[in-house]
């Protein structure tokens, strides 16, 4: 068909009349709505003024009406194609809708009038977020459900609703019951004959942090001194077993939770009372609400700390601790063997022993750390101790299994280094039993010797807070007037230059100055001395060996 036949049939059709516009759907003007444009016409073609549609442009109720602006286009781009249009007026009359307006857009809140529906939406938002961060929430989910059916998830939230919440909230979550639930769900697992990695060994991690979560605060504190010894005597007895978690980072969560101690006895601590006194007899907990049919001594201070019975001192109670007996293998022999009695009446007790079995395990199943043997024990007073325990940036070898493992044995030579400056504050004489003297004997006994000896090998430049936990018992068992064992106190030397304080490189430099002025006043060739890597330890700076001169082999 010509195309001059299909503009007239197109044209025929061309006038569509506008539906009229209501005074009541009148949209309003907005800056911020989507700018639709009703044409595809060039933006420099002529356009008639359209002053009435200016203000008050109808709203596209129905499709015919974007039907009818796709055929006005094809007209519009027919008729520019062909040969006769050439008179200003009909192309004037052909370009009459090629205007652009702000056409609001329906899914606006403002035009469909959802402001006080947001303003509720936003309410219920904030009371369901209230109540499922409630305190009751939690308490019901640790009461009501078993350990192994509890979300490890809930665990998560509830440890940083603790860390993280105020103190109000721990007190309304201990009023509740809470902290015996956690007590009650870590027991549950503990009694487990084979836990579940999945999920049992997770759920017991989280619940130990939740534990630790509880020191931030000091209504938090007071909750794990109510119920002391637990849960550190059931964790203590989990280390000592073939039970206990596979997983470093969660061993070393139980070994925190016993460096907690110290923060929950302080050394103002009063000895415990004894179990007759009618203050015994009644414990009112912080987080108890007062009754006016409940009296109680007007003596009685509830601030004041004490330790838990029978235990008179902090020393006796954490040596109580480490001496707990490790529950029997699953695999026990039907008939127990015993020694005879000539053996027996040989046999030094080494009451550590099983305490220091778990850091001998970490010893040998890290073996490959332990690859520098020319390492020496630190002398505590050279060192600078400020520069070692600085916060450094994470390097090549953290977060790796050997990183934590290293970390894990820090903190127990941490743990040792408390329970020393503890015993060491009694001032009881050698012969006493809970003596500093005593203490270092029976450790040294049980083989710590031997694990020193090892974890001195660790590197000094990833590790230097293991060989500053060290040094420190070392100093504390000098202190206690021990006599160290000849294999320990040789390999006694100084730290390196990048751990040694001020003073000691100074004198170290001056000294290694006058032993080249000596030896080159003796006449003999000092080799020079790299101003970069001076050598702060040795006594001058070592020659390099002359190579011999090798003689041809003649037949």
């Amino acid at each position: 068909m010509d195309y001059t036949v299909k503009a007239a049939m197109l044209r025929s059709s061309q006038t569509i009349k506008a539906a009229p516009v209501p005074a009541s759907v009148t949209p309003k003007k907005t800056s911020g709505t989507l700018r639709k444009s009703k044409s595809s016409d060039s933006v420099t073609s002529p356009r008639p003024s359209h002053e009435h549609l200016a203000s008050d442009f109808p709203k596209p109720q129905t499709a015919s009406r974007f039907l009818g602006a796709a055929m006005r286009s094809s007209i519009s781009l027919a008729r520019l194609s062909s040969d006769d249009e050439s008179s200003a007026p009909r192309t004037a009359a052909r370009h009459s809708r090629g205007i652009s307006l702000d056409m609001p857009r329906s899914s606006s809140k403002g035009h469909l009038g959802l402001g006080a529906k947001s303003e509720s939406t936003g309410a219920k938002a904030e009371s369901k977020w209230a109540k499922d961060m409630s305190p009751s929430r939690y308490a019901n989910i640790l009461t009501s459900t078993s350990s192994v059916e509890l979300d490890i998830e809930a665990v998560k939230k509830l440890r940083l609703l603790l860390r993280n919440e105020s103190a109000s909230w721990t007190e309304s979550f201990l009023q509740l019951g809470g902290y015996s639930a956690v007590l009650t769900r870590l027991n549950e697992l503990l009694e487990v004959e084979w836990r579940e990695e999945q999920h049992d060994d997770q759920l017991l991690h989280e619940l130990l942090r939740c534990f630790k979560a509880l020191s931030t605060s000091e209504i938090g504190c007071a909750a794990l001194r109510s119920a002391c010894p637990a849960p550190f005597a059931q964790l203590v007895r989990l280390l000592f077993s073939d039970k206990k978690p596979g997983d470093v980072a969660t061993r070393q969560l139980i070994a925190e939770l016993l460096l907690i101690i110290f923060d929950l006895y302080p050394p103002s601590a009063l000895p415990s009372v004894s179990s007759s006194s009618p203050i015994r007899q009644r414990r009112r907990e912080v987080w108890d609400e007062c009754s006016d049919d409940e009296q109680y001594p007007a003596n009685v201070n509830h601030k004041l700390i004490s330790l838990p019975p029978p235990h008179r001192s902090l020393f006796s109670f954490l040596r109580t601790l480490l001496l707990t007996k490790a529950p029997p293998p699953a695999e026990i022999p039907a008939t127990p063997v015993s020694p005879h009695e000539f053996i027996e009446s040989l046999h030094i007790p080494r009451i550590y022993k099983t305490y220091l079995q778990e850091l001998s395990d970490v010893c040998r199943d890290y073996f490959w750390v332990f690859c520098h043997p020319s390492n020496t024990i630190w002398v505590l007073d050279e060192t600078d101790e400020k520069r070692v325990e600085r916060p450094r940036a994470p390097g090549g070898m953290t977060g790796g299994v050997e990183f934590e493992a290293m970390g894990y044995l820090t903190t127990h030579f941490r743990l040792l280094n408390g329970i020393a400056k503890s015993t060491a504050d009694l001032n009881l004489p050698k012969d006493n039993e809970l003596s500093a003297h005593r203490f270092h004997s029976d450790l040294f006994a049980s083989g710590i010797e031997r694990i020193i000896l090892v974890a001195r090998k660790a590197s000094t430049t990833y590790y230097p807070t293991l060989h500053l936990e060290i040094a420190r018992y070392v100093s504390l068992a000098a202190q206690a007037r021990f006599e160290l064992p000849w294999t320990l106190s040789r390999t006694i030397g100084a730290p390196p230059a990048g751990m040694a304080k001020s003073s000691r490189i100074a004198k170290d430099r001056e000294r290694n100055r006058n032993s080249a002025s000596t030896m080159s006043s003796r006449g003999q060739r000092s080799s020079p001395a790299t101003p970069s890597r001076d050598r702060v330890g040795a006594v001058g700076v070592p020659k390099i060996p002359t190579p011999k001169k090798i003689e041809p082999i003649r037949f």
